[in-house]
């Protein structure tokens, strides 16, 4: 990654001074405003991106200038790169394509922005109200957002073209959670909304908001039909509850939940915002403000994380990720954040199966080898399915319910920080779907995916192990998988299109078809269409 390093100036001893910046370490409309800080030094061991366009040396630029997009740009994504290594307690050096992503500070007029695996591309528009240039790039929360797609697609590819509902709702989520977390680690954004607060988390706050500016402009240039609130695009704290999202209808207003991934997503992103807040307010009790938020903020994003790093590569469930953070909470954390992620699943009508056989206030374990987490494989078992030993390959086909000779595909990842490996081996299945109500789009093809994930120590034993068997959907379940996107007119219709990322999202068509007619994903963007179908 080419970046242009300045001098700095000279103290009164001779002694060189860091280069500092203004940032945003929030939104543009978020209270705590502009900071100055010093850029954070690259690090060649970290997954890289390249800034297109002229490259600036460090300086206290104005927001609004590409010099000052630039430098908001770069420390925002590599604060977000060093969040979540430290939440996974890894390093990943490569982004899902092995290349850097190209970042588009700005891409074209509107407002929203977009993940499409080879880029990050952030827009901008007139606040037709107030005059205002909103600029995507300049929002912490989009960068991080924005980012977060891409870092889970470095740790489930799988969940990227699949058209199941609620694991498109948990990428946006999974982003959301990102925005949260990153902004929660600056001293200056915990100091200010611990002021706002004041001892009442039920409240909507500048951390739980996301996106203020371009929330403002989206009502102000679209009317209250695309966004019921001005303060915020969306907010962490809600009271959503889960239900099958196959059965809500394909567009609302926010005011009310609808097939669409970023309005099903708030119901994730609020169990995950309410178990922080019951987390904090739990530690509150002994630790200072910012060091509170700061360890809940590291519990509940690490629970997260080793959730996301140990899920199979099928569908991600809210119930089946939120029980995951339990289990591991469980067998690395004593259980302290159980209490917090239930409580939260509850209020937001996650079910979670019973936990039972595990005791209660059991040490804190923080070994690098973890213990079994609550309903884990035996050894025996992980054995059996050792796909590196006789047998344990046929013995994995038959646990994923596979025929004798389905290909598995295998991705391998080392664990620099943990010692060992962590491998996932995929398959996926393709229906084509015919039906009257696909009109034009009758006879697509789309994947379902099964498989495990599992980790190897430092001596190539499988120490966990988590399936994903193949669920052998019938016909109408296919159908009610891809009827959403249909009915949204998410899925461009010709065959084989050799349009751009940027041309389809202008379109919002997030999917295309290839010359075989399989659907696949074309891009992630921050909100969806301002128009309700």
């Amino acid at each position: 990654m080419s970046r242009v390093k300045a001098s700095g100036g000279r103290s009164r001893k001779g002694r060189a001074e860091p280069p500092t910046i203004r940032f945003y370490p929030n939104d543009p409309d978020a209270p705590v405003g502009l900071e100055s800080v010093t850029p954070v030094e690259p690090d060649p061991s970290e997954p890289s991106f390249t800034i297109e366009g002229r490259r600036y040396a460090p300086a206290p630029y104005d927001p609004g200038t590409l010099a000052f997009q630039y430098w908001q740009g770069e420390v925002a994504l590599a604060r977000t790169i060093r969040v979540w290594e430290d939440l996974f307690e890894r390093d990943f050096a490569r982004w899902h394509e092995g290349r850097p992503l190209l970042v588009k500070l700005r891409a074209g007029k509107d407002l929203n922005a977009f993940y499409d695996r080879k880029s990050l591309q952030f827009f901008y528009d007139v606040d037709k109200k107030t005059k205002r240039y909103v600029y995507a790039a300049e929002s912490l929360d989009v960068v991080a957002h924005e980012a977060g797609h891409a870092i889970l697609d470095v740790y489930q590819p799988g969940f990227w073209s699949t058209p199941d509902l609620e694991t498109a709702s948990f990428h946006e989520a999974f982003a959301d959670c990102s925005a949260l977390l990153v902004t929660l680690t600056d001293p200056a954004v915990r100091h200010a909304v611990l002021a706002e607060a004041d001892g009442s988390w039920e409240k909507s706050n500048q951390v739980s908001r996301l996106a203020e500016a371009l929330g403002r402009a989206i009502y102000d240039n679209y009317g209250p039909g695309a966004i019921s609130d001005p303060t915020r695009l969306r907010d962490a704290r809600n009271t959503f509850r889960y239900v099958d999202p196959t059965t809500l209808p394909p567009g609302a207003g926010d005011t009310e939940l609808a097939a669409e991934p970023h309005s099903f997503s708030r119901v994730f992103t609020g169990f995950f915002y309410d178990a922080f807040v019951r987390e904090l307010v739990r530690v509150l009790k002994s630790v200072p403000g910012e060091e509170a938020i700061e360890r809940a903020r590291r519990l509940l994003g690490r629970l997260l994380a080793r959730a996301i790093e140990t899920l199979p590569p099928g569908h991600a469930r809210y119930a089946l990720v939120a029980d995951r953070m339990r289990a591991m909470d469980q067998s690395e954390e004593g259980g302290v954040g159980t209490p917090s992620i239930e409580a939260a699943c509850a209020r937001h009508g996650i079910e979670l199966p019973a936990l039972a056989g595990v005791k209660k206030g059991r040490a804190r374990q923080r070994s690098r080898k973890a213990a079994a987490a609550p309903g884990a494989p035996s050894p025996t078992l992980l054995r059996a399915l050792d796909p590196d030993r006789p047998g344990g390959l046929a013995a994995l086909r038959a646990a994923l319910r596979l025929d004798p000779g389905a290909k598995l595909e295998r991705r391998l990842t080392p664990l620099p920080r943990r010692e060992g490996v962590r491998e996932q081996l995929l398959h996926a299945h393709h229906y084509t779907v015919r039906s009257k109500a696909l009109g034009a789009l009758s006879g697509i093809t789309v994947r379902v995916p099964c498989g495990c994930t599992l980790t190897r120590g430092p001596s190539g034993e499988i120490e966990s192990l988590t399936l994903a068997p193949h669920p052998d959907p019938t016909p109408a379940e296919v159908l009610r998988i891809v009827r959403p996107w249909v009915k949204r007119g998410a899925i461009h219709p010709k065959r084989g299109l050799r349009a751009s990322a940027r041309e389809l999202f202008l379109e919002k068509k997030p999917f295309r078809l290839t010359k075989e007619g399989l659907l696949e994903r074309v891009y992630f963007d921050w909100h969806g269409s301002t128009r309700n179908p």
